[in-house]
Protein backbone atom coordinates (compact mmCIF):
# COMPACT_ATOMS: atom_id res chain seq x y z
CA UNK A 1 0.00 0.00 0.00
CA UNK A 2 0.86 3.79 -1.06
CA UNK A 3 1.81 6.30 1.69
CA UNK A 4 0.87 8.70 -1.06
CA UNK A 5 -2.03 8.03 -3.37
CA UNK A 6 -2.06 10.85 -6.25
CA UNK A 7 -5.56 11.03 -6.17
CA UNK A 8 -5.07 12.36 -2.41
CA UNK A 9 -2.87 14.60 -3.59
CA UNK A 10 -4.52 15.91 -6.37
CA UNK A 11 -7.42 16.50 -3.71
CA UNK A 12 -5.12 18.43 -0.85
CA UNK A 13 -4.50 20.41 -3.72
CA UNK A 14 -7.99 21.48 -4.44
CA UNK A 15 -8.72 21.74 -0.89
CA UNK A 16 -5.95 24.55 -0.71
CA UNK A 17 -7.17 26.32 -3.75
CA UNK A 18 -10.62 26.45 -2.10
CA UNK A 19 -9.80 27.11 1.66
CA UNK A 20 -6.54 29.44 0.89
CA UNK A 21 -8.51 32.28 -0.61
CA UNK A 22 -11.58 31.97 2.52
CA UNK A 23 -9.29 32.12 5.19
CA UNK A 24 -7.21 35.12 3.30
CA UNK A 25 -10.41 37.55 2.74
CA UNK A 26 -11.72 36.32 6.50
CA UNK A 27 -8.69 37.92 7.09
CA UNK A 28 -9.16 41.05 5.25
CA UNK A 29 -12.74 41.37 6.36
CA UNK A 30 -12.04 41.24 10.06
CA UNK A 31 -8.54 42.35 10.28
CA UNK A 32 -8.07 45.03 13.49
CA UNK A 33 -7.46 48.28 13.07
CA UNK A 34 -3.83 48.34 13.74
CA UNK A 35 -3.71 45.36 11.18
CA UNK A 36 -5.75 47.59 8.41
CA UNK A 37 -3.33 50.84 8.75
CA UNK A 38 -0.13 48.64 8.73
CA UNK A 39 -1.97 47.21 5.33
CA UNK A 40 -2.31 50.82 4.42
CA UNK A 41 0.86 52.33 4.82
CA UNK A 42 2.38 49.42 3.47
CA UNK A 43 0.66 49.70 0.26
CA UNK A 44 1.17 53.35 0.06
CA UNK A 45 4.79 53.46 0.37
CA UNK A 46 5.09 50.44 -2.19
CA UNK A 47 2.83 52.55 -4.93
CA UNK A 48 3.16 56.58 -3.82
CA UNK A 49 6.24 56.83 -1.49
CA UNK A 50 3.93 58.59 0.73
CA UNK A 51 2.57 56.51 4.27
CA UNK A 52 -1.09 58.14 4.06
CA UNK A 53 -1.73 58.98 0.58
CA UNK A 54 -4.84 56.59 0.57
CA UNK A 55 -7.87 57.75 3.17
CA UNK A 56 -8.73 55.22 5.41
CA UNK A 57 -11.99 55.34 4.72
CA UNK A 58 -11.44 54.44 1.08
CA UNK A 59 -9.20 51.61 2.12
CA UNK A 60 -11.57 50.01 4.16
CA UNK A 61 -14.14 49.97 1.48
CA UNK A 62 -11.99 48.67 -0.80
CA UNK A 63 -10.71 45.93 1.57
CA UNK A 64 -14.01 45.13 2.75
CA UNK A 65 -14.69 44.32 -1.71
CA UNK A 66 -11.55 42.51 -2.11
CA UNK A 67 -12.38 40.10 0.72
CA UNK A 68 -15.39 39.25 -0.20
CA UNK A 69 -14.68 38.63 -3.55
CA UNK A 70 -12.20 36.50 -2.42
CA UNK A 71 -14.36 34.25 -0.07
CA UNK A 72 -16.74 34.32 -3.16
CA UNK A 73 -13.73 32.83 -5.13
CA UNK A 74 -12.66 30.42 -2.29
CA UNK A 75 -16.69 29.22 -2.25
CA UNK A 76 -17.01 28.84 -6.02
CA UNK A 77 -13.19 26.86 -6.39
CA UNK A 78 -14.78 24.69 -3.23
CA UNK A 79 -17.76 24.51 -5.26
CA UNK A 80 -16.27 23.06 -8.39
CA UNK A 81 -13.36 21.44 -7.64
CA UNK A 82 -13.94 19.27 -4.34
CA UNK A 83 -18.34 18.92 -4.06
CA UNK A 84 -19.34 19.24 -7.43
CA UNK A 85 -17.57 15.83 -8.54
CA UNK A 86 -20.13 14.15 -5.48
CA UNK A 87 -23.24 15.46 -7.42
CA UNK A 88 -22.82 13.81 -10.72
Amino acid sequence: MELLNISFAILLVKLCISVLPIVGGCYLLFATDEAKREMRTFVCRSLFNINNAIPMRDFNHLLRWVGGLVVFFGLLAGWFLVLLPFFK
